[in-house]
């Protein structure tokens, strides 16, 4: 719809409803959670590759997101091709715990921050070596080691995709890593809300949002009845993405409405709250709204931003979905709806972020990096 060309890599939806996606999403221990990924990689991990390498040769630049680093490292290598990164996460070993994924003091500088972000990179080129080298082998490169990769990819600059007000650049980065604010695309500016939506919402005060978007459950209908039960403890009325998850029922109560989808722009600014699995779109959605935000996290980087949130005093401390309750996330709907600190500091959030033009920082971001390290 934008004019630009689609090459289907592997279907995500497909990944994530596999078993081992499944136990992935539902793993509480981190660890284990790599092994899930480990495995996911080496079942998919080619089927991703196919694609980026018929699209790699002969263009002009690579930019890659976090998961697919080593991957676009190898093709940038092979081709000859600049490659910048641009993560939705502020991934790299750096002093800062605001802009650290894994650190000890969340808050402050330290050299045990880096420490922790140079033994978590080394975990998660772990996780894509088997795959990676796969695809090196395959394009007459010499496999990597855990030494040579982190060489190769610490001399990738970066433009991040999210806001400097929600996670400032570290202290210790230099022109190598930019933040350029977060991307937002506003897809079906036409789009037209279904009646019954309307209806639901001009029944009574604004709703609770609350979805789980690309997760998946073993038992999503204790899920649902877990936070149909969080609901009568509030007195809450809430609208619920059925997901991927596929949260569903026939007999839902009067003050729950199910929806498959609307555009985040439009559905967060009628609802008093957002309650998800902390994905970092839906965490730039629910800020840019400028609405108080509780996150469950289930896995991958979902924590570190459920953190971030409650460190910025926008939301509540997460929930982790492991240890998840109805009178857990009763709390939590509370806190939305009544502290009215955490709304102010959501809402003065939400102004400064659609304040930024992420895209056009962005671009300007690429533009410099290509002019100063590939002219």
């Amino acid at each position: 719809a934008h004019g630009l060309a689609f090459a289907p890599t592997l279907d995500m939806e497909t990944l994530m409803k596999s078993p081992n996606g499944i136990a992935w999403a539902a793993e509480p221990n981190q660890f284990r959670q790599l092994g899930y990924m480990r495995v996911l990689l080496d079942e998919f991990g080619d089927q991703m590759a196919e694609p980026l390498i018929a699209a790699s040769e002969g263009a002009d630049l690579l930019l890659g997101g976090f998961v697919a680093e080593p991957y676009v490292q190898t093709l940038s290598e092979r081709f000859r091709v600049p490659q910048i990164n641009i993560p939705l996460q502020p991934y790299r070993a750096t002093r800062s715990g605001p802009a650290s994924l894994v650190s000890f003091f969340k808050r402050s500088d330290s050299p045990l921050n880096y420490l922790a972000g140079w033994l978590s990179e080394g975990l998660i080129w772990g996780v894509a070596a088997e795959s990676v080298n796969r695809l090196r082998a395959r394009l007459g490169l010499p496999p990597h080691n855990g030494r040579s990769y982190r060489r190769a990819a610490h001399q990738i600059p970066i433009a991040y995709g999210f806001s400097r007000h929600v996670v400032p650049p570290g202290t210790d980065w230099g022109a190598q890593q930019q933040v350029g604010g977060y991307w937002f695309l506003d897809e079906h500016p036409d789009w037209t809300p279904p009646g019954p939506l309307l209806d639901f919402l001009s029944a009574g005060e604004p709703p609770i949002y609350i979805g789980f978007g690309s997760m998946t459950h073993s038992d999503p209908r204790a899920t649902f009845d877990l936070i149909v039960d969080a609901l009568a403890l509030t007195g809450q009325r809430a609208i619920v993405l059925r997901g991927w998850a596929g949260l569903d029922t026939e007999d839902a109560p009067h003050n729950v409405y199910l929806i498959d989808g609307a555009p985040h722009r439009w559905l967060f600014e009628h609802v008093a709250g957002v309650v998800h699995h902390g994905g970092a779109g839906t965490t730039a959605a629910s800020l840019r709204a400028g609405k108080p935000t509780q996150i469950i996290p289930h896995m991958a980087d979902q924590p570190y931003w459920g953190d971030r949130i409650a460190q910025i005093g926008v939301g509540p401390k997460a929930l982790p979905l492991s240890k998840l309750t109805a009178a857990k996330l009763a709390r939590g709907i509370r806190r939305l709806i009544d502290d009215d600190s955490m709304r102010a500091r959501a809402a003065r959030l939400g102004e400064q972020i659609r304040a930024e033009d992420g895209v056009a920082n962005s671009v300007r971001i690429i533009e410099r990096i290509m002019l100063a390290h590939f002219a």
